[in-house]
């Protein structure tokens, strides 16, 4: 059942990614934001707000999760936001890294947290001790639902009042924002109903807006505008094809990884949950602190080039792995693995026009979204069929190879250099063009047709900018 939910759930992801981007290009981050975190967190929520014998609870949580891909879009939010507000190339890779940090930092002290929360003391007969030591009390589980309750209003209630909008053209409209009480709020009346006119004015304005874009945004629906996007760019179709073998890969590792390393290895719960914090720890290392030192080293194209290449070691001593100990090894290789995120999300933000970020990297989430949804369900299925035979862990094998493909594809990104020329999306069609003819000998040909076109659009635009 939940893997299905989880099918459901990426494939809307898959969709709406894009639609939430484009949205928030339009009508501003902040709304946006604020509407995905509350879809996000309402399955969690609803079971703090239903009592615990609920007949329907479950049911009811279960459609909510499945129905939560539509707002699966809070990271893309963030990484756009994180575009608008910070200007330096170098900077802008060290603040997705620190946003992901906080990930780690919430895997790493969540399920610590939940256990704290959970535990209640209660007299348990004999005969039945070693049934219930895997059973939650119903009030623990309640405590814990309730602090996810509590903490969901809270970041609600800090996006509202607190956060401020990063687009320029909504920011200085946004006049019920606290950075702009100074300018507004007086103790006079005429002040006052200057303030309600002017936030009238600019939910007038988000709805012409709207209406204006209708087409676009209905034009977002549809499933295959995810692909268009992807696809009417060269290097977004590349950055999506390393976008989607690596994910499937990775969320062969993630979905499997705790029942195999029970099954297998016949770990305790403690060693699980240390496993699972040495891992959470491992993505706060990567995003907080490597990311500021080897991207501006390497640069967005060797780094991601590192973090497939370290994923791909990580997979291959998980197959190939005999003792329990081995699996701690691969959290080393994990926290390089985890530079390649943020140096895909930085590469789109610095090569895509600044109206256009929200809605790459939406196309891009989408697609991770999609691997999200299918690749538990197919290496699920395909680690139920190892069990039985000599090498159980031979679909992480598998997975290597995958994470390979992506490293591949990764060749045909373009260099820092390349990066900074506007037209650094033709490069990538120039290279991806000129691998396919190695050897067939119309390689001069192709170049010398591609410069020519390159050459015909620089001298349009300089028209076009004369006009």
């Amino acid at each position: 059942v939940m893997g299905c939910t989880e099918c459901i759930r990426g494939l809307l992801a898959f969709v709406s990614c894009p639609l939430f981007g484009k949205l928030s290009d339009i009508i501003g981050r902040r709304v946006c934001l604020f509407v995905t975190v509350l879809g996000t967190c309402a399955p969690v929520c609803s079971l703090a707000l239903l009592p615990v014998y609920h007949p329907h609870r479950m049911y009811i949580f279960i459609t909510l999760l499945a129905l939560s891909g539509i707002f699966s879009s809070t990271f893309t939010l963030t990484f756009a936001y994180i575009s608008d507000t910070v200007q330096k190339r170098g900077d802008r890779v060290t603040a997705y890294g620190l946003a992901l940090a906080t990930f780690g930092l919430s895997f790493t002290i969540g399920p610590m947290a939940g256990g704290y929360l959970s535990h209640v003391t209660h007299d348990t007969p004999s005969s039945e001790s070693s049934a219930a030591v895997y059973a939650i009390h119903p009030i623990g589980q309640q405590r814990v639902f309730t602090s996810s309750l509590v903490l969901t209003l809270l970041d609600l209630l800090y996006i509202y009042f607190i956060l401020p909008e990063s687009l320029p053209s909504l920011s200085s409209h946004d006049s019920h924002h606290p950075d702009n009480e100074d300018e507004h709020c007086n103790s006079d009346s005429d002040s006052d109903s200057e303030t309600v006119q002017s936030t009238s004015t600019t939910l007038t304005q988000r709805l012409s807006t709207l209406r204006d874009n209708q087409s676009a945004i209905i034009n977002n629906i549809n499933p295959i505008h995810t692909i268009q996007i992807i696809h009417s760019d060269p290097l977004l179709f590349t950055i999506g094809q390393i976008s989607f073998l690596y994910y499937t890969s990775l969320w062969a590792v993630v979905s499997t990884l705790i029942l195999y390393a029970a099954k297998r290895f016949q770990l305790s719960p403690e060693r699980l949950g240390e496993l699972m914090s040495a891992l959470g720890l491992s993505t706060m290392v990567a995003e907080a602190v490597l990311v500021r030192l080897i991207v501006p080293l390497l640069g967005e194209r060797h780094t991601i080039q590192v973090g497939l290449q370290a994923f791909c070691v990580q997979c291959i001593i998980l197959g190939l792995a005999y003792e329990s100990w081995h699996l701690f090894i691969c959290v080393l290789f994990s926290t390089l693995s985890h530079l390649v995120y943020p140096s895909l999300a930085s590469l789109v933000s610095t090569t895509v026009p600044p109206e256009k970020v929200g809605e790459a990297l939406g196309a891009v989430n989408g697609i991770k979204s999609l691997t999200e949804g299918f690749g538990p369900l197919c290496f699920g299925v395909l680690m139920t069929l190892s069990e039985e035979s000599v090498l159980p862990g031979w679909p992480y094998l598998l997975a290597a190879l995958v994470a390979y493909g992506a490293y591949k594809r990764s060749l045909l990104l373009p260099t820092e250099d390349d990066s900074k020329d506007e037209y650094v999306s033709e490069l990538v069609s120039l290279k991806w063009r000129q691998k396919r003819k190695q050897g067939d000998g119309e390689e001069d040909d192709e170049e010398e047709e591609e410069m020519g076109l390159l050459s015909n659009m620089h001298d349009d635009d300089d028209e076009n900018g004369e006009q």
